[in-house]
């Protein structure tokens, strides 16, 4: 029996069958796991190395998928009049690798996890800053109640803690503000790859320096690990990818907090971390006020194409 010719089409009309916002939530799931096992393989590997090596070949491995675009286009790849947004992309993208790393490494990884969900927050910030969006009291509230959740998990007393936090707090500033870098770029007619390759490659070069400031010789296990580990968080982003573009963003955006769930499970398995009562609060701040958010925008996109129809 050759499956290419019996199996595989039968998989393949089954799958067109499923509604595309159920697909687009499958995908944002698979992300959510893929970026726990990140996680993970990058606390498993952070008594030895440097958060600034890992962070290396997180950025290094993660952009691969971008080498056959820059093959086939050379130099071409990086024209670009947007020069100044896909630099600050990836000098953004770069730190918030570093500062994730760090923070998963010194903290439990629901903790982390949690705290990285407030990017949602920082972008309603930033997007009134450098968009000119207009965000009315209701998603301000939501956004301060977020923060708020911030602020219960912090943990005062527990110096080495509240420095993993504040660096996960940093990564989610870094990785909003890198989207919205991203935001100039697409709105100005850029290739979405070229946006990747030059983050690509800044992040590359920027974490290169001090990696190797830090430099351990990995093992050959080690090694595997560290590519793996890279690899898996280019997967990751390649499913975000499809699922936004398969599903509603309002409908599969929900399903990355599935993130937690398997956040906790990785450190209470792998790592005999509990959640604490402190962490699950916050979580219910945070990710109540980011549901909230996405559901606000939904209504008042849903209201301004109403109002389009009737004019």
């Amino acid at each position: 029996m050759n499956f290419r010719e019996t199996v595989a089409p039968l998989l393949e009309r089954y799958w067109r069958s499923v509604p595309a916002n159920y697909r687009g939530a499958f995908w944002m799931m698979l992300s959510a796991i893929s970026f726990i096992i990140v996680q993970s393989l990058t606390k498993t590997l952070g008594h030895k190395f440097d958060s600034f090596q890992i962070a290396f070949f997180r950025a290094l491995f993660g952009g691969l998928a971008v080498l056959p675009f820059l093959l086939s286009r050379g130099f071409a790849a990086y024209r670009t009049p947007n020069l100044p947004f896909h630099l600050g992309r990836g000098l953004f993208g770069a730190a918030a690798i570093y500062l994730m790393v760090f923070a998963v490494i010194h903290m439990p990884i629901a903790d982390a996890t949690v705290i990285g969900f407030t990017r949602t927050l920082f972008m309603i910030f930033l997007a009134v800053l450098f968009l000119g969006e207009v965000v009315r009291w209701r998603r301000w509230t939501a956004t301060l109640a977020g923060f708020a959740g911030v602020v219960v998990m912090m943990r005062p007393g527990d110096e080495t803690f509240q420095l993993a936090a504040l660096a996960a707090l940093g990564a989610s500033l870094c990785f909003a503000s890198a989207h919205v870098c991203i935001k100039k770029c697409t709105a100005r007619a850029d290739h979405p790859m070229t946006v990747q390759t030059y983050y690509w490659t800044t992040a590359s070069l920027l974490t290169l320096v001090p990696g190797l400031l830090v430099w351990v010789q990995p093992s050959a296990w080690e090694f595997g690990v560290l590519v793996l580990m890279g690899v898996m968080s280019g997967l990751a982003q390649t499913c975000i990818v499809y699922s936004l573009r398969v599903g509603e963003a309002t409908f599969v955006h929900p399903f990355d907090y599935t993130r937690l769930i398997w956040a906790a499970l990785a450190g209470w398995i792998l790592f005999a971390e509990p959640l604490g009562a402190m962490t699950a609060l916050g979580a219910l701040l945070i990710i109540g006020s980011n549901l909230y958010i996405v559901r606000r925008e939904a209504f008042e996109r849903r209201r301004a194409d109403r109002s389009g129809k009737k004019a």
